[in-house]
């Protein structure tokens, strides 16, 4: 009787053992599928929360498809993350890359015409810090403004990384960063150990006479690219100088924006002007135009004017 017992003990509780299986593999679905949800929730972060550079915050309900952008740089960065397709407007000064050409404008760069972006049914727009009068009438509308306003090469690498929050494209933003840093690097290591650097007198405009302080991007692509700012003291962005100022300044090469072509023209006035024959870089004739878009926008290109004035300035590294 007993040896009976032994006998069916194992097939008793394999017919256990199989009744559990449903059970337990129930638990290990249900696991799976609250992990699965756990882990779309992490991926959808709406609403989100963002700080501007105003220190405003942003609130965005959704993915935001549909974007006007109301600044050049603005439209350079969304381009060089990718997010063109989702450009539905620009402001009329906004020509970098050529597709933004062909994109519905939103008024002029100082004047965003309001009818205009709220006709675009824009899920966001990309602003900048002067169109503060601006954000109110259309946050009012419901629409969401995140205002970018960089002053530096690192302000320029957060802007980017925000855009890419904003759109839902942080990891292009971390890689664009990236390769940015990478190349301004890049032309730091070559520019290593330069006897002395070359002093640089940027122009801004000729009259009256603007150019560059320390507070000022264009500044910090001078220093990137192994210059000295000869006006690298003034606080000012964009200081009025003297002639007398830039001649006592003696700048090795002079970098001044080239406008539609109009390079010849200028250089030859800026060679021929009255006192400043004794200027080394108007003795040795380095008096160069540049891209002006590319030098005074805060954006993705900042690193290439960088290597363009490097090259300028040291030919030979």
């Amino acid at each position: 009787m007993c040896r009976n017992d032994k006998n069916k003990t194992p097939l008793l509780l394999l017919l256990l053992l199989l009744l559990l299986l449903p059970a337990v593999g129930g638990c290990v679905a249900g696991k799976e599928l609250q992990d699965a949800r756990g882990a779309a929730q992490e991926e959808e972060p709406w609403p989100l929360l963002l700080t501007d550079d105003l220190g405003r915050e942003v609130v965005l309900a959704g993915r935001p498809e549909r974007l006007v952008s109301l600044a050049p740089s603005n439209t350079e960065m969304l381009f060089a993350l990718g997010l063109g397709e989702r450009v539905v407007g620009v402001s009329e000064y906004c020509n970098y890359p050529e597709a933004a050409l062909a994109i519905a404008k939103a008024g002029t760069f100082a004047e965003p015409n309001l009818e205009q972006i709220v006709a675009l049914r824009p899920d966001l727009v990309v602003a900048g810090h002067f169109h503060e009068e601006k954000l109110a009438r259309l946050e009012e509308l419901g629409i969401p403004v995140l205002v970018l306003n960089p002053s530096s090469i690192e302000e320029i690498y957060a802007a980017l990384e925000l855009l890419g929050r904003a759109a839902q494209v942080e990891e292009k933003a971390q890689q664009l960063v990236a390769q940015l840093q990478t190349r301004l690097q890049a032309v730091k290591d070559r520019l290593a150990n330069l006897p002395a650097k070359k002093r640089v007198y940027y122009e801004v405009y000729a009259d009256p006479l603007m150019s560059v302080g320390r507070n000022s991007v264009i500044h910090e692509i001078i220093e990137s690219a192994g210059g000295e700012n000869i006006f690298a003291d003034v606080e000012m962005p964009y200081p009025k100088v003297s002639a007398e100022a830039v001649v006592d300044r003696d700048p090795e090469v002079i970098i001044f924006p080239n406008y539609h072509g109009t390079e010849g023209f200028l250089a030859k006035e800026i060679l021929s002007r009255p006192g400043w024959e004794s200027i080394r870089a108007i003795k040795e004739g380095q008096v160069v135009g540049v891209s002006p878009d590319k030098f005074s926008r805060p954006g993705p290109r900042v690193v290439e004017a960088v290597e363009e004035l490097a090259l300028i300035l040291y030919p030979g590294r």
